[in-house]
């Protein structure tokens, strides 16, 4: 479906307002059908979306991420064995290895980006989801945490360290016996829950609840 686009001088509020991803042209709010979608009348980008249950399912998802990554924190990650000799270390470890041998600002990075931003954009995306579920007060602070939670998106990277992860493993596999930890397949859980989080948050329908309850 393809909206019409919209004049802000006509409208009693920006809130009734869209703006394409793609190309930024103004379009007014739909009221879509579940499974529907909005496409620009310009470029035919997605302006606007509605998924099914999409509250009750990001909730959930957002949840088992947070226990998934203080699981990933609290456990095991890797051990190592060779001549007789085994280590074991944990993400925190790792971090706390780098900050004592110089490289402070390389662990702090590395806990921001594997740790602290995934973690806080858990934390936000609960908190508003959690209070549009359960009927609360909407808060003139939830526009402010979902703005946050979606910029936080591309800087939450526990993807991106798994992917490095495996490849250091592939490669230590030859020099000695490896053994994965339970925190290991806590982190590539989590990057499935996060992907199904993406596929099923609707953006649009978090600010229309946001926006029109009182």
């Amino acid at each position: 479906m393809t909206t019409e686009s919209g004049n802000p001088d006509t409208l009693d509020s920006f809130d009734e307002l869209i703006a394409c991803p793609g190309c930024d042209l103004l379009h007014h709010r739909q009221s879509l059908q579940l499974g529907e979608l909005a496409r620009c009348e310009r470029c035919n980008d997605i302006v606007q979306t509605r998924k099914e249950s999409t509250v009750d399912r990001s909730l959930a998802a957002v949840l088992a991420g947070i226990i998934l990554m203080l699981l990933s924190l609290s456990l095991p990650f890797l051990s190592l064995s060779r001549a007789g000799v085994s280590s074991e270390i944990s993400v925190l470890d790792a971090v706390s290895a780098l900050w004592l041998s110089d490289m402070r600002w390389l662990g702090f990075v590395t806990l921001a980006f594997i740790v602290m931003l995934p973690l806080a954009r858990l934390a936000l995306l609960g908190w508003v989801l959690w209070r549009i579920r359960f009927d609360r007060k909407i808060r003139s602070g939830m526009r402010t945490a979902f703005r946050w939670a979606i910029r936080l998106e591309p800087w939450a990277m526990a993807d991106i360290f798994m992917v490095g992860v495996v490849v250091s493993l592939v490669k230590i596999s030859t020099l000695a016996n490896l053994h994965v930890g339970l925190a290991f397949w806590s982190l590539l859980a989590l990057v499935a829950v996060s992907v199904y989080l993406n596929l099923a948050l609707c953006k649009d329908t978090v600010w229309a609840c946001i926006i029109r309850r009182p």
